[in-house]
């Protein structure tokens, strides 16, 4: 499949943690980013935002372990596990503290790799993060399917597997798309055009839909030890933003400023109108939102 992250600006690549971890460094001459994409996410997630970021930043991209085009090679996709290889990446692919950037479940993962390792993390951003429910909502069918169907005992494979190969990779885009988004009109052709590419290569790989059952039941099974969560979010150090899609429908507003209540030095940006993907949807005002919070954060490390 040609990549379409890789090209002027951005360099795709492949290092070896126990395994092939694909990436794409697309360069910058600032403080070091690395963006974690989401559940059956890729590198793909940040196609628009990565090449503007790299004038301010040096951006890194990462496949996680089962996602995109890096295969599990027979790691585990728990999230606690990715974390782990988010901390060794970090170490491995810059000299020094990074800020870190996940969406949805790369959120989870980048948060967990901060408490793991904060030494390697210079601050964290956590873009419509997977995070404890804060309020009971019932969300539409099409969402608890969705959600819902990896977590089946015995039968979360063959529901995904089904649910997948009764759609057309054009239908199964515009469903997927439908979730994450507030209004995917938004999106240029050239997103949903990658998101078609992605997702015939994922059909051809064995791993992909384990690997998301497998790293759907983590989440809810880290999210619902939430004593022990809890634990780790309060010994976060680092600075952290909170960015959220007012219109999210798959980790509902709330949870953002529930989030930003439990933390009141964490600050948070909302985007209205926009649903789980605001790196997609609005990417301009995602830039504009990321490049002041890092330069202040910046600036009151030089002065501290």
């Amino acid at each position: 499949m040609r990549d379409p992250s890789s090209g002027p600006g951005g360099r795709s690549g492949t290092t070896d943690l126990d395994g092939p971890i694909h990436y794409v460094d697309y360069g910058g001459d600032g403080p070091p980013l690395l963006l974690i994409h989401g559940l059956g996410g890729s590198h793909l997630n940040w196609m628009l935002v990565a090449r503007p970021l790299a004038t301010h930043f040096r951006v890194v991209t990462i496949d996680l372990p089962g996602f995109g085009l890096s295969p599990p090679a027979g790691r585990s996709v728990k999230v606690a596990d990715q974390a782990s290889l988010v901390a060794r990446f970090l170490v491995h692919r810059f000299d020094g503290p990074a800020f870190v950037v996940g969406n949805s479940m790369g959120g989870l993962i980048g948060l967990l790799a901060t408490h793991e390792a904060p030494h390697s993390v210079a601050g964290l951003i956590l873009v419509d993060a997977a995070l404890p429910p804060a309020v009971v909502r019932v969300p539409n069918a099409g969402v608890v399917r969705f959600l819902a169907a990896p977590l089946v005992p015995g039968l979360g494979s063959r529901l995904v597997t089904w649910a997948r190969d009764s759609l057309s990779v054009e239908d199964y885009v515009a469903v997927t798309l439908a979730f994450v988004t507030a209004d995917p009109s938004r999106l240029p052709g050239e997103v949903h055009e990658a998101a078609h590419a992605m997702e015939s290569e994922r059909r051809n790989m064995p791993w992909s839909i384990p690997a998301f059952v497998a790293a759907q039941r983590s989440i809810a099974a880290t999210l619902l030890a939430r004593r022990s969560f809890m634990r780790k979010i309060h010994a976060i150090g680092a600075p952290v933003l909170i960015v959220h899609g007012e219109r999210d429908q798959l980790v509902p507003i709330e949870v953002a400023h529930w989030m930003a209540d439990t933390r009141p030095d964490w600050e948070l940006a909302v985007l209205p109108g926009v649903g789980h993907v605001p790196q997609l949807e609005a990417p301009e005002d995602f830039i504009g939102i990321v490049a002041s919070w890092v330069r202040r954060v910046e600036a009151r490390s030089r002065s501290g």
